[in-house]
């Protein structure tokens, strides 16, 4: 039996997943999308080209076989975008789509948009791109699946049921005018569905019946810390991303698998929520801009701070996580003290473990182990000999607190610079 294998972000997304899938997936033979949509970028450097997928697997610079399964909900615009890009710069996808994917439509987005309008201060952060609210009419039975596309018939049935209801809530509750019709979104999508007929199949059947034969990776979107339960809830996305979800999210049945944890050798995250170790001074400054933490999708500066412990001993224990794979190492190059969160404080009382009431959380302070940083250019290192003493400290002490050991460090940009 082949040996599959789960990959999951450990902390608010943007750990870094796709560089260690891409120097992973040589030893897969399927790599598989399975939540989320394109609200979810992943960046390879391949050759000082800059790679930045939002929907295509990341095993594709590595000529895999590409599923997305149907937990993902699909942009078609940003899709096919995406699959024109790849083509142009050589990559030939051989690619089975999840008819079952459900497909974000011109009023989720303007739904998005207004209701964070509406929300005012309490707005979550939404990058208005409709993805929540496409999961939302998945879950209501009021969704347009890709199947759809290529019936038009039946689309125009659903649309003409769907679309009034939608300009009444977006211009009647919410104020905002719209453009869209029945007919404007109908001649659109079934455009795109000639274009995506191809790819379309039965990608649940397809991994149950080579399961035992072939080797899965499976790549998940976001993070742990938004997942919609175990999250930062409400400041959470809406699909699932811990790595059990991946059995009903492809449709499988489930089985035990090894699950590999991508942690970014300090923290960030995009939006509003808690954020105990965020650093509002010079070293936060100095991290975002070494780390280019700006969104691959949104463009947004990304909020930066210091390695939490409490959230990845968290993520660690509901993913099942076997072992570690550490990014953006070589960000950190030149902070002179490095500051680890080991636990918070709240009131009167220390907390090692990550709280599960948001308004604890919200109201805690991090209590610090604090590291000698270095100064030496750690991006040609091969092993982890190679580090400075320091640095191999830094890595000591995420094993010695996790317990799990870590087996890939990335100290660069590029592809080739990572430890195995």
């Amino acid at each position: 039996m082949k040996q599959s294998l789960i990959v999951v972000g450990l902390q608010w997304g943007d750990e870094g997943k796709g560089k260690i899938i891409d120097a992973i997936a040589p030893s897969f033979d399927y790599v598989v999308r399975w939540n989320g949509g394109n609200n979810a970028g992943h960046t390879v450097v391949v050759d000082g080209k800059r790679f930045a997928l939002s929907l295509v697997p990341s095993g594709v610079l590595q000529k895999k076989k590409l599923l997305i399964a149907q937990g993902v909900v699909i942009n078609p615009t940003i899709l096919l975008g995406e699959i024109q890009m790849l083509e142009e710069a050589g990559y030939r996808l051989d690619l089975t789509i999840d008819s079952r994917c459900h497909i974000v439509m011109p009023y989720h987005s303007a739904m998005d948009a207004a209701n964070e309008a509406w929300k005012g201060k309490n707005a979550t952060g939404s990058l208005h791109l409709g993805i929540g609210y496409c999961y939302e009419d998945r879950n209501n039975r009021a969704g347009i699946r890709l199947e759809f596309l290529v019936r038009p018939d039946e689309l125009k049935e659903k649309l003409e049921h769907i679309v009034p209801l939608k300009k009444a809530i977006i211009e009647k509750v919410y104020g905002v005018k719209t453009d869209f019709t029945v007919q404007s979104i109908l001649d659109e999508y079934i455009l795109y569905g000639k274009k995506l007929h191809k790819y379309i199949g039965d990608v649940s059947s397809l991994v149950s019946k080579q399961m035992d034969t072939h080797a899965f990776l499976f790549e998940q979107a976001h993070g742990t810390m938004l997942d919609p339960v175990f999250g930062t809830y409400p400041f959470t996305v809406a699909p699932p991303t811990i790595a059990s979800a991946v059995f009903p999210s492809v449709g499988i049945a489930a089985r035990p698998l090894d699950v590999i944890g991508v942690v970014k050798a300090y923290t960030t995250r995009v939006g509003n929520g808690p954020f105990p170790t965020e650093l509002f001074d010079k070293t936060g400054e100095t991290i975002r801009k070494a780390g280019r933490e700006f969104g691959t999708v949104s463009k947004r500066p990304r909020r930066c701070g210091w390695l939490d412990l409490p959230v990845l001993r968290y993520a660690v224990r509901i993913n099942g996580v076997t072992r570690l794979a550490i990014t953006k190492l070589d960000v950190l190059s030149g902070i002179k003290k490095l500051k680890v969160c080991i636990g918070y404080r709240y009131g009167s009382k220390m907390l090692r473990e990550f709280p599960s009431e948001i308004s604890i959380l919200a109201n805690t302070t991090p209590i610090y182990e604090i590291l000698e940083g270095w100064n030496e250019d750690i991006t040609q290192a091969s092993t982890r000999s190679d580090l400075p003493k320091k640095t191999q400290r830094y890595l000591a002490c995420i094993e010695k607190n996790l317990h799990i050991p870590i087996r890939l460090v990335s100290v660069g940009a590029e592809r080739n610079a990572l430890i195995r």
